[in-house]
């Protein structure tokens, strides 16, 4: 169970990452590339969407998917032509058990699709007549499902009772059979009691159907008796299915085991043991009591009363702490004791089912479609295909994106001049500095090619010789929004880096040179 339980996550959470990584790049390459290029927003909203749509698919559609076909193949199963029947049939029977242990599934509902196909199953190879051990294999599954399945049941019945020797979880398989029936079956009854004698079997499991055998006069009383009688005595036991043993073997009892006999079941009766428990049965330790002689019956009374049973049962504790706290989560598990979020629990359980049906028959359908998609001719295909392919592109490039979904434009890169003011302070972004014009035009060009507006160029003398080749980006009056624009260009990765500079707005030594 934790392995198909392992598998259902790994392989989910797996296919669900590998959709977010293709898919999610592939929305938001047409989103920013396509649909809105030099366009510049917060892009969370799209990679949560994303997210939640690759997380319904991988978890949600991926499992509805493998129920689906698991129903199709079931499907083809359901009308087989016997006269044609070949092993293939019996080789998708099995792939089909072995795909409700895949990762589609988990363990509860890959054991109901399971139990679903045994009966199917079962019922295929019973029209064929097999009795091999596979077939015997497939009965026992479908019989442990449902016992009232007579069909299965007399198939395993015969293959057990002609066996030699049986293994103990065919014992216990047999003693299920009988114990469902009722015990009506006398001859498999007979058949059992036989191995437990032959076996000398005395267990918790053959008492019972000793018990039921000796009630049912099986005529094997007499063996039963000499076998069970001594174990019983040897203990003193005056359990419930001791004593009923006792009454059922006592008028085949010699006369110095009777009185034992009889003496054990009167105690019982004295004691009001199975006076609530079995009514019927303790009128029967009745009758005999009522037949022992006078001097019995008071020396029977009198060790009673001196064993004083009733009061010693008084001062027997029966629950301890631990025991109530069980008998109240029992009281709930029964439903004697409802609780609020058991309802809740069940009305959202409800709610929530319903809309996965919902959900469920909606994509039933979508693959439905597909099917008959895929049974359609080549030219039709390609009709189609081709169809959705012109749409995708048509929506890449005829539809204007921008008038559909208008987004906000990035903050002006040049700050506005205030003519009242003869010298202003102004803040320009440096993200590189070379000693060459080649190497700063070709900054200047990758920096465009990035869209990156308003990159210019400063030419300074060094103190060395020659020149410094500073590449800058913009003029803002505000070093709050020099900063607010750096950011965006950094998370953008746009730029690897930059530090701030501030100059007047009319330098004296040399005006900068716009690229």
């Amino acid at each position: 169970m934790f392995y198909q339980s392992f598998k259902y996550f790994l392989v989910r959470t797996g296919l669900t990452l590998f959709l977010v990584v293709v898919f999610g790049y592939m929305s938001l390459y047409f989103v920013h590339e396509v649909a809105l290029p030099n366009v510049y927003f917060n892009d969370l909203w799209i990679k949560w969407v994303v997210s939640g749509i690759c997380l319904f698919f991988g978890f949600v559609v991926y499992g509805i998917f493998g129920e689906h076909r698991f129903i199709s193949a079931l499907n083809n199963l359901k009308h087989i032509d016997l006269k044609t029947v070949g092993p293939e049939i019996r080789e998708q029977f099995q792939n089909l058990v072995e795909f409700t242990r895949s990762s589609y599934f988990l363990p509860g509902k890959g054991r109901e699709l399971r139990e679903q196909l045994i009966q199917d199953y079962a019922e295929f190879l019973m029209s064929t007549g097999s009795e091999d051990p596979e077939a015997l294999n497939v009965y026992l599954k479908a019989f442990l499902q449902d016992t009232q399945q007579t069909r299965f049941r007399n198939v395993l019945v015969s293959a057990l009772t002609r066996k030699e020797k049986l293994t103990h979880q065919e014992i216990d398989l047999m003693l299920v059979i009988m114990k469902t029936e009722g015990y009506e079956d006398r001859e498999l009854l007979k058949h059992v009691i036989t191995i437990f004698l032959k076996q000398e079997w005395f267990t918790n499991k053959s008492e019972p159907v000793f018990l039921k055998a000796l009630q049912l006069k099986t005529g094997q009383e007499n063996k039963i008796i000499s076998f069970m009688l001594p174990h019983l005595l040897d203990k003193k036991r005056s359990d419930y299915l001791a004593v009923n043993f006792y009454l059922e073997s006592l008028t085949s009892l010699p006369e110095d085991q009777q009185g034992t006999v009889a003496f054990l079941v009167s105690t019982s009766y004295c004691e009001d043991r199975f006076k609530v428990l079995d009514p019927v049965l303790h009128n029967r330790c009745k009758q005999v009591f009522d037949s022992l002689e006078a001097d019995t019956k008071e020396r029977l009374l009198r060790m009673i009363k001196e064993a004083n049973v009733a009061e010693q049962w008084k001062r027997v504790k029966l629950f301890h702490s631990d025991d109530k706290q069980a008998l109240e989560r029992l009281k709930v598990c029964t439903g004697l004791s409802p609780t609020f979020w058991q309802v809740v629990g069940k009305k959202v359980a409800g709610l929530v089912g319903g809309v996965f049906n919902l959900i469920k028959k909606v994509i039933f359908k979508m693959f439905d479609g597909l099917n008959i998609m895929g049974g359609m001719n080549t030219a039709t295909k390609l009709i189609l295909v081709g169809l959705i392919f012109g749409g995708m592109y048509y929506a890449a490039v005829a539809v204007d994106w921008k008038v559909l979904f208008p987004a906000s434009q990035p903050l002006p890169a040049v700050a506005p001049e205030k003519a009242e003011v003869p010298l202003v302070k102004v803040f320009t972004l440096q993200v590189a500095a070379v000693k060459s014009k080649k190497q700063a035009d070709a900054a200047v060009g990758k920096l465009k090619k990035k869209k990156v507006k308003d990159v210019y160029v400063v030419k300074i003398p060094r103190k060395e010789g020659g020149f410094w080749y500073k590449v800058r980006v913009g003029k803002f009056s505000e070093r709050a929004m020099a900063e607010k624009i750096a950011a965006i260009l950094m998370n953008q990765k746009k730029i690897r880096s930059y530090f701030i500079i501030a100059f007047d707005d009319q330098p004296p030594a040399q005006k900068p040179r716009t690229q």
